[in-house]
């Protein structure tokens, strides 16, 4: 699927960058190595509440 096909689908997704990292991610200067790490969604789902409690908890603060 190349120039001459469609413009979505059809490839493979080989990973997501879970929502609790993309401000890492999009902070990375050009170069930076990246590592990937296999986690399942129960994992990535208690990070994400584990970040928006300390969000709210931060904003309780001030």
């Amino acid at each position: 699927m190349l120039a001459d096909r469609q413009t979505t689908g059809g490839y493979a997704k080989i990973a997501t960058v879970i929502s609790v990292d993309l401000p890492l991610l999009a902070q990375a200067r050009p170069g930076t190595k990246v590592h990937f790490e296999l986690i399942d969604r129960q994992k990535a789902e208690r990070l994400l509440k584990q970040e928006q409690k300390e969000f709210h908890s931060y904003l309780l603060h001030y």
